[in-house]
């Protein structure tokens, strides 16, 4: 936690109650949540595969998952959910496709995709 401020070490040592983190671009808050994730893990409060930390870009999940592997053994990080909304979303129908009437192996098209298909 060395280089956090105070109410960002707060913050990663709270753990009574849920916390909301609201602060500005820059300022810190993905590096409290990765610090948090690193240390649940490593101080033994919560096992890596019961923690999921959803993000809105592939950069951010990757940078997420760099920090966390930088400061908790792999073997403890094991099992650990770090990606983006879509990736779960996907995750999810891939899981569950059968119960909502989707073929095993179906595909999702990005905007890049959909024009295609319109123009063929």
């Amino acid at each position: 936690m060395h280089g956090l401020n105070t109410p960002q070490r707060e913050a990663v040592l709270h753990t009574q109650t849920p916390l909301l983190v609201l602060a500005g671009a820059g300022s810190g808050k993905t590096r409290v949540i990765t610090e948090k994730i690193a240390h649940l893990i490593a101080s033994g409060q919560h096992e890596a595969r019961y923690i999921a930390a959803i993000t809105f870009t592939n950069k951010a999940a990757r940078e997420m998952r760099e920090r966390v592997a930088k400061r908790v053994k792999a073997e403890r990080a094991e099992g650990l959910t770090v990606t983006t909304f879509h990736a779960l979303g996907l995750r999810f129908l891939q899981i569950e496709h059968a119960r909502i009437g989707l073929r095993r192996g179906f595909s999702v098209f990005d905007s890049d995709d959909q024009l295609g298909v319109i123009r063929d």
